[in-house]
């Protein structure tokens, strides 16, 4: 894991309530990530992860609290927060599957942005299957195509939800490692939503377990890993807020 952690944060939420139609899904979160650091964003189905997630790109707007990112109020335009930095890749990946890879990653390319070359670098298989439709692609290999399209803009902020869901755990354990690395080389924040509670915490820095949109438990990975028994007991709502 990181050890030269930034100090100050690229985004922050503060005493943030968001939710749909008026009803807070989650309330009062306070979660900050730094540069190179990694946050696994734990908790079962319905407890506010993608909720937050979509608060932390402008997609939902805070019904109290703040949204900073990168040392600034965040937009309330989508795709302006990720000109500036902050690149969701949302649970059904983001690809699409009628196209073929080169097409994909074609798509995904900004002026300035990160070299095809360097991509190819963190996710290898791609390079030679840029001529094969995405929907040919095991769900492993989607996931490659729609992490390696998010970091062609070069993100400062990477919002990952649920990068395990519908991958053998061949694939996550093959992936996780992947992210990690690219968190530490390219001093990315990242907020990991997983159900795969222990892989996550391996290759975090910070966890944060919400139940029914509040904080269960949260603190380091290192010392979430000591604390198993809590961290399960904080995913079933059995731990009072912290």
């Amino acid at each position: 894991m990181t050890s030269t952690l930034a100090t100050e944060p690229v985004l922050t939420l503060a005493g943030l309530t968001v939710g749909y139609g008026g009803v807070p899904a989650v309330r009062d979160l306070d979660l900050s990530v730094r540069p190179g650091e990694i946050m696994a964003l734990l908790g079962p189905n319905g407890a506010g992860k993608t909720t937050t997630l979509l608060a932390a790109v402008g997609a939902l707007p805070a019904i109290a609290g703040t949204v900073q990112a990168l040392g600034a109020p965040l937009d309330k335009r989508v795709e302006r927060n990720a000109r500036r930095g902050v690149t969701l890749v949302p649970d059904n990946r983001g690809v699409f599957h009628k196209l073929t890879v080169a097409d994909n990653l074609r798509i995904a390319r900004r002026k300035g942005g990160t070299d095809l070359a360097d991509v190819f670098e963190y996710f290898p298989k791609l390079k030679g299957m840029q001529g094969q439709r995405c929907g040919n692609l095991s769900g492993g290999e989607q996931q490659m195509l729609a992490l390696a399209k998010a970091l062609l803009p070069s993100p400062k902020v990477l919002l990952i939800d649920e990068l395990s869901m519908g991958l053998s755990p061949i694939a996550v354990k093959d992936l996780l490692p992947r992210l990690r690395l690219i968190a530490d080389e390219q001093r990315m924040a990242v907020v990991l939503v997983e159900q795969h509670i222990d892989l996550a915490l391996a290759i975090a820095d910070s966890a944060m377990v919400l139940h029914h949109g509040r904080v269960a438990l949260s603190g380091s990975a290192e010392l979430l890993r000591s604390q198993r028994a809590n961290v399960e007991a904080a995913y079933f709502g059995r731990v009072a807020d912290v």
